[in-house]
């Protein structure tokens, strides 16, 4: 009876269920991102949220979503984790960051199409740099990049006001050339 009762016992392969934390999923998100693994890092990160919903949860979310070129989910998400709110001034510092980055590549993508509304997306962007570095005045990325906001936020005013003018001033210019 105990060799049947054994050999039942081994012979069945044991389950082992163990609960795992936000914290868990977050770790296994942050693995799965590293190897460019974007969907499954977006699939733990959702289930670290579902447990406990942390501003790095939603952070990390966001960046798993800006790799999968979803700008606008990114940025929801990144609008999350600031509205969760962080007592590490770095951490809120790379949030307004990314967010600016979001602006800044609508903007630049609005200024190609001509006809796109550039102004308010670089205007969005250099709030979120000057954000960025009311929290860290220390980063030269983020300095650099509200220094090219502003530029294209001037040039974009500028082509708005003398309707494209420049443009074809330019164009003549460089026929007279020929």
């Amino acid at each position: 009876m105990r060799k049947i009762l054994l050999l039942l016992v081994f012979s069945f392969p044991f389950v082992v269920v163990t609960a795992q934390s936000a914290r868990d999923f977050i770790r296994m998100g942050n693995k799965a991102y590293r190897d460019g693994q974007y969907d499954k890092a977006e699939t733990l990160y959702l289930k670290s949220i579902a447990k406990d919903p942390t501003f790095e949860g939603y952070y990390n979310l966001g960046n798993a979503y800006v790799m999968q070129e979803k700008d606008s989910t990114a940025f929801e998400n990144y609008k999350k984790a600031d509205s969760i709110g962080t007592n590490d001034p770095m951490r809120k510092a790379r949030n307004f960051h990314n967010m600016g980055n979001i602006w800044y590549a609508q903007g630049v993508g609005a200024m190609r199409q001509q006809g796109g509304n550039a102004t308010a997306a670089l205007q969005r962007a250099v709030d979120f740099y000057k954000s960025s570095l009311r929290c860290n005045p220390d980063d030269n990325e983020t300095r650099y990049n509200l220094a090219m906001a502003q530029y294209l936020l001037k040039k974009n005013q500028d082509q708005q006001q003398n309707g494209g003018n420049d443009d074809k001033k330019q164009d003549q210019q460089d026929k007279d050339k020929q």
